[in-house]
């Protein structure tokens, strides 16, 4: 069965997701270990690090990128200036992997419009 609460999880901030585990870690060092709601905290605690843990290895939600009502000369501008972003970004930064995926995304539109319109691939898309 689906874990409604994890729909719920998923749209919590990376600064979110890490106050909420500390909450939780902090709940379950002041309940009692009888405590009746101690395995919906640890669940619940389980969940978020679950959830940290697929971010944290790049495997988790992202945002789609829709470039799609983008012109060819915006397409361009923002890969420019998404291309010296990921450069001025440190290797490992949580930055790089957003500008990535908008790369890809302007990429992938570019290839698309280069096929739609018979161009090679790098030519003005029309």
């Amino acid at each position: 069965m689906p874990d409604p609460r994890r729909d719920q999880i998923d749209q919590l901030t990376t600064s979110e997701l890490d106050r909420y585990a500390s909450q939780l870690t902090r709940c379950l060092k002041a309940l009692d270990t009888t405590a009746p709601i101690r395995d919906h905290v640890q669940h619940e605690l389980t969940a978020v690090r679950a959830e940290q843990d697929t971010r944290a290895v790049g495997d988790g939600p992202r945002r789609r990128h829709d470039v799609t009502a983008l012109t060819p000369a915006e397409l361009e501008r923002a890969r420019r200036e998404l291309a010296a972003s990921l450069a001025l970004t440190r290797p490992g930064s949580p930055a790089r992997g957003p500008i990535q995926a908008h790369l890809a995304a302007i990429d992938a539109e570019r290839a698309a419009r280069d096929a739609r319109s018979g161009g090679s691939p790098g030519s003005p898309a029309a």
